[in-house]
């Protein structure tokens, strides 16, 4: 509309111009060409800033989106429970291990060669490996019982409750379903998925630290003895 205005005044001041010369008519000509060229740089210039805020508003919304997931305590990317709520509900378990003697154990999950999967396929395979990964374990864990979590990178932790005695046999059950699940994972265009898993068992002496060291511990036995197998213990493994 600004513009349209500035058009016809331009228009109208040639008219006067032609039909009484003057400097009044000089003047306000030039006046009305200044008028137009400020009004259209300023025309252009926030059509320039519309289109630079649209394409710049699909990486806020994401940026938005991550940010409200984080607080809600959702990872994300894989959408499952991230690595702050796995510490408060790591807490809350232990807690109610200490008092009410409710039984429990962790699983450490790392994704096996994950660095080339990134490396050789690029960024974006190394989320959807991550995702597809994530969401294979998350549809086969007793949704009231157990909650999974991204730990950090390609590393995952499972806290399983109200388990059966002894602790082992029902880690080892688990395990061996969860393993499978992982194997028969398919991405098109990408190799198959495997992973290395470490258990990590309360007793009456661990802290919550030393539970989890004795899982990692566990997974690094898996990825140094040859990696897609599961160690419940030093002595026990699953392949």
């Amino acid at each position: 509309m600004a513009i349209f205005i500035s058009i016809v005044l331009i228009i109208l001041s040639f008219v006067f111009l032609l039909a009484r010369f003057g400097l009044e008519s000089i003047i306000f000509t030039i006046l009305s060409v200044i008028n137009f060229y400020f009004i259209t740089a300023f025309y252009l210039k926030t059509k320039e800033l519309q289109v630079r805020m649209r394409q710049r508003m699909p990486e806020e919304v994401e940026s938005l989106i991550e940010n409200l997931s984080e607080k809600s305590g959702i990872d994300g990317l894989t959408g499952v429970f991230n690595r702050s709520s796995f510490d408060k509900y790591f807490s809350e378990v232990y807690r109610k291990f200490k008092i009410n003697g409710e039984l429990f154990f962790i699983v450490f999950f790392d994704i096996d060669h994950f660095k080339d999967f990134n490396d050789t396929y690029g960024h974006e395979a190394g989320d959807t490996v991550l995702r597809s990964f994530a969401q294979g374990i998350f549809n086969n864990i007793r949704k009231d019982e157990d909650r999974f979590f991204r730990f950090g990178g390609e590393e995952f932790v499972l806290i399983v409750r109200k388990c059966k005695v002894p602790l082992v046999q029902e880690a080892e059950l688990i395990i061996k379903k969860l393993r499978k699940v992982v194997e028969d994972l398919t991405i098109p265009g990408l190799p198959k998925i495997t992973c290395s898993i470490g258990v990590g068992f309360p007793d009456d002496v661990k802290n919550k630290q030393e539970i989890l060291k004795e899982a990692d511990e566990n997974m690094y036995l898996a990825k140094e003895n040859g990696r897609n197998r599961a160690y419940i213990n030093k002595n026990t493994v699953i392949i």
